[in-house]
Formats: structure tokens, sequence, C-alpha cells
């Protein structure tokens, strides 16, 4: 049984299925590179009477099926938090989506909408100024990383992975792109991975080589080298860093 069959055999059964009014299947199977691991992406479509929104998971004939349902008005909101995130999670599922049932046209707008919006993001992107609480952020990791090193801190290569995705996010964030540690390596250097997440190449090259060096490399040496190299690129790029002086100055918070 191929995948639209199962699927077929899945939306027959469903308990919600008289309030769909469009189904949607995205990731690997439509876009490429399904294997024995992909599951099943699908997005319901519930009509807007609807109140409530769903989430599960189904084997059918050993296939996994992730489904989603929601009404449109859910389906926007996840839209307007992919873009206050720097995700785009959702944008990209629907506008990279085929659509398998459309009673109403509503999956169509929703797709044609998806595919607006992910060009604007890109369009209207540019690099942000990063704050000063920020730098400090960077520079403090690569101080802890240096003690961690310089002690001989078992836990050195946990810290480096944590601290290179907080670079790596922040580098993101700032320069108006989504991050997802799984696919960051292949928003790099792959260009299916590109294609099928609808990601442009890294505006810097060079942060963009150290970025895969840091990600690839085991010797825990060049692990701290990189991290250093691409945690000064990083600060370079938005306008330097000096720790004697620094100083950031904020409201108190709201429950004192």
């Amino acid at each position: 049984m191929d995948w639209q069959n199962r699927l077929n055999f899945f939306f027959d059964h469903f308990e919600h299925k008289a309030n769909v009014q469009g189904i949607l299947v995205c990731g690997s199977y439509i876009t490429g590179g399904a294997n024995i691991h992909s599951d099943l992406d699908v997005h319901f479509v519930f009509d807007d009477g609807v109140d409530f929104r769903q989430r599960g998971n189904r084997y059918v004939d050993g296939l996994l099926i992730e489904y989603l349902a929601n009404p449109p008005r859910q389906i926007r909101r996840y839209f307007e938090e992919d873009l206050a995130d720097f995700t785009l999670n959702s944008i990209v599922q629907f506008a990279t989506g085929e659509i398998i049932m459309d009673r109403a046209g509503v999956a169509a707008t929703l797709k044609s909408d998806a595919i607006e919006l992910h060009k604007k993001h890109y369009e209207a992107s540019p690099a942000k100024i990063m704050l000063s609480i920020n730098k400090y952020s960077i520079w403090d990791m690569k101080d802890d990383l240096a003690a961690a090193r310089s002690t001989g801190r078992i836990d050195f290569d946990f810290l480096h992975h944590v601290f290179l995705d907080r670079l790596i996010a922040l580098y993101m964030r700032h320069i108006g792109r989504p991050y997802s540690p799984k696919i960051i390596l292949g928003n790099v250097d792959d260009d299916k991975i590109r294609k099928k997440y609808m990601l442009s190449r890294l505006p810097d090259p060079s942060i963009a080589e150290l970025i895969a060096a840091s990600i690839t490399t085991s010797n825990p040496d060049r692990k701290y080298s990189l991290f250093v190299e691409l945690a000064d690129k990083v600060l370079e790029k938005f306008g330097g860093f000096e720790i004697d002086g620094f100083r950031f100055k904020s409201a108190l918070s709201d429950n004192l």
C-alpha cells in the first residue's frame, strides 16, 4: 500500500472527517528524500466553525502518519508565530506541501498566503542591530568554554554543543534567517536541503564555513578554536565588543 492509499484509509476512519475542508501533505514524501524513518506529515484543514485543534499519530500498514488538524484562523496564527520566532515551520510546510483535497478552496488560499509570507520575510529581513547584552552573552560563552577546556572538564563536549547552538541561533536571528539545529548544516552546504526547506545561502561564506567546520569536527582543540573564531567573526559583523566597560541598563521586571 503506497502512502496515498494509507492516507485515504486513515482519513476514512478519522473521527472528525466531517469537519475537514482540506488536506495538505508536506515533508519528505512530497519534497523528496523520504526513507524508512520518514513519517507522513499531514495537515487537515477544519472548517472555521470548529473551536478546537488536534494533533496525533497513527500507524497505517507500517507508515506513521503525523497529523495536525486546525481551522484556518489557527493556521494563520501559526504563520504569525513563525514570523515572530524566525522559524517558518508552518509557512514552509504549506508553501511546499501538496493539496490532496480542497472542498472550498481554503487550502489553496492558505498555501498561497504561505508562499507570499515566505517571500516577504526574506525581502524584509535585513541584518539587525545586536544589543550589547547579546554580545556579552557571546563573550561569556567564549570565556566559559575556555575555562572548561583549560581545566579539562569532562562535560566540555556537551558545553560546546550547547554554546554552539546558542551562538548560531543568535547569528541567524540577527540576520533574519530561520534556524533549526536539524537542518543548519544542510543550509550551509546542501542545495537539496535549501530547496526542500526554502532556505537561501547565508550571506557571509566565511561564517558559513566556520559553522560547518564547527559542527563536523570531533577534535576538542579544534572545537574550541573554531568556536572562538566563529564567535569573534559574528561579533565583528555586528560592530565588535569589549568586555572592559560593558554595561547594560534596563527596566525592572514588572513583578518587582
